[in-house]
């Protein structure tokens, strides 16, 4: 006689994990049983969506779960960093500065935060929303709308070239001019090769700090677009999967920071930025070490930034360092 088994399911997501990768199994109208992997972007009134890679949405009723569980992210590291499509970069930027409030559109991100920065309030349009352009573009207005944001559009270029052009017909206003902001890449082993072949670090710096959290210092000395933060921004800076502030000290006082961002096999670094009174010294190539050094010892192959292309003088120093650039964007707001 054939040994019998009892096959377990285990259902361990919730609606607290919407925003996670998933897999679900459920019962299909017809019969039987299946699956469906991709991000949990819903859960209310007794159904949760899943967005599926190709960017289709399936709605699923609880009472059709049979299991589920969060996987980890979609792995992109098995190609040199310049190989990576707009999109899939696109997406591996967007797990490292994280909107606090998503939604999805088909295949846009919808993100809000308060309104504390571009990339934390916009909508980036990673594939096919599901709608008419125009529609879309309606049902992005009305989402921002309703959480007192002004509606705005992150425009990778030349990925969303056609919803560009539709944007600028409608009136909506372009940020940052035509040189935009660089997405730069770069291979984690290349860079770090060529910043430790330029020599020693400056003697007399002090050692870069890394953290879990952003100190007192940190956020005292971290600036965006020159202002100072809002109580958000705390809540902004956390919002990643392993998020680590780097910090240079001296007596006391925070001289430099930067923020690194892990995450599918990539480093992201952001909030970069040197006190006034210790600029000139280095300490922005100590920092970008400290953070490759240590996205290196995570397993992190390759390294992406966003700089304004008017940072002539970052953009040196990243290209110095083997980064590239590998597209642009801007950002398009509804003129009001």
């Amino acid at each position: 006689m054939s040994p019998s088994f009892a096959i377990r399911y285990e259902l361990s997501i919730s609606a607290a994990d919407v925003g996670s990768r998933v897999s679900v199994r459920r019962k299909l109208p017809e019969g039987g049983l299946g699956d469906v992997l991709g991000e949990l972007t819903g859960w209310a009134d007794g159904h949760l969506t899943v967005r599926r890679k190709d960017g289709s949405g399936v709605r699923i009723p609880e009472t059709d779960l049979i299991a589920g569980k969060v996987v980890p992210a979609r792995r992109v590291i098995a190609r040199r960093h310049d190989l990576i499509g707009d999109l899939d970069l696109e997406e591996v930027a967007a797990l490292g500065w994280q909107g606090l409030e998503t939604a999805r559109l088909g295949g846009w991100l919808l993100r809000a935060s308060g309104g504390w920065t571009g990339r934390a309030n916009s909508a980036l349009p990673l594939g096919d929303p599901g709608l008419d352009p125009e529609a879309a573009i309606d049902a992005v207005t009305a989402w921002y709308t309703e959480r007192g944001l002004s509606p705005m559009f992150q425009v990778p270029v030349p990925l969303a070239a056609e919803l560009d052009v539709r944007l600028g017909a409608r009136g909506w206003e372009c940020l940052y001019g035509p040189g935009g902001i660089h997405l730069m890449s770069g291979d984690i082993a290349t860079v770090l090769q060529r910043a430790e072949a330029a020599g020693p670090a400056p003697t007399g710096l002090p050692p870069v700090t890394l953290g879990a959290e952003p100190s007192p210092g940190w956020l005292g000395v971290y600036r965006y677009r020159d202002g100072d933060l809002p109580p958000v921004a705390v809540d902004v800076l956390r919002k990643a999967a392993a998020p680590v502030f780097a910090e240079v000290t001296e007596g006391g006082a925070t001289l430099a920071t930067g923020r690194g961002a892990v995450d599918a096999g990539w480093l992201g670094i952001f909030a970069m930025e040197t006190a006034e009174a210790a600029r000139r010294r280095g300490l922005a190539g100590h920092v970008m070490l400290a953070l490759l050094r240590h996205a290196a010892a995570a397993g992190a192959r390759h390294v992406y930034l966003q700089v304004s292309a008017e940072n002539t003088g970052a953009v040196r120093l990243y290209t110095e360092l083997g980064l590239t650039v590998h597209h642009k964007y801007h950002y398009r707001r509804m003129s009001p």
